[in-house]
């Protein structure tokens, strides 16, 4: 008799969800801001190309965790997704204005806050978002990372790896160098004069128009 097919992770192939993920989250939040607001908002994670993370972060380690939450019962599932959405929320928004003196979004408006980074609404579409990615998607996706595991994707997983690792770190560079300018540090190296002249507040203010310092 066969034995049941463990499922078999790839960091490329991971790769390719979570940028189809990030995409689509970019896509999603514009479409929403369209139908809501009548116009259509840029949510930028990164400073280079359409990606609206956090929705392939969120896939990626939904996918990792389907072999664990895959087959639980639907409260153990809603509340292990309310639980680890509201947490990465929560240190997200924490490292944010620890490290960049900045905040992208505030719930303070909204009842059963944890300071403005979580609040109890946005938890529980965390949880029915998770539950909904673990029963009808996972799996789904699952395969489509069994697909992007054929050799020609797996190479041009290894060089979307090296994008989104540059990407990441001029991002979180520039960033820095965004907050420093808004508190007054002076550029005292090659490199800051470098991401002066190449991420100025103007620039930096189109991509994270959301961006709000906290002083």
């Amino acid at each position: 008799m066969g034995g049941k097919k463990k499922v078999d992770f790839n960091l490329f192939s991971l790769t390719w969800i979570f940028t189809l993920f990030s995409i689509f989250g970019f896509l999603f939040e514009g479409f929403w801001s369209y139908i809501s607001f009548g116009h259509w908002d840029n949510h930028y994670s990164l400073v280079w190309g359409p990606f609206t993370v956090i929705y392939g972060f969120a896939i990626v380690g939904l996918v990792l965790l389907f072999p664990i939450l895959g087959k639980r019962n639907l409260l153990i599932q809603l509340f292990a997704c309310f639980l680890l959405g509201s947490i990465f929320e929560f240190l997200v928004s924490f490292l944010q204005e620890s490290i960049f003196g900045s905040r992208s979004w505030s719930y303070y408006h909204l009842p059963f806050n944890l300071n403005g980074r979580i609040c109890l609404r946005m938890s529980i579409v965390w949880g029915l978002a998770g539950v909904f990615v673990l029963r009808l998607l996972a799996k789904n996706i699952l395969r489509l990372q069994d697909f992007f595991k054929k050799p020609i994707f797996n190479t041009l997983g290894f060089v979307l790896f090296c994008f989104f690792i540059v990407n990441f770190t001029v991002s979180i560079l520039a960033t820095n160098r965004y907050s420093e300018r808004h508190y007054g540090v002076e550029a005292n190296s090659s490199l800051d004069h470098l991401f002066d002249g190449r991420f100025p507040d103007e620039r930096m203010r189109r991509i994270y128009y959301n961006m709000e310092f906290t002083n």
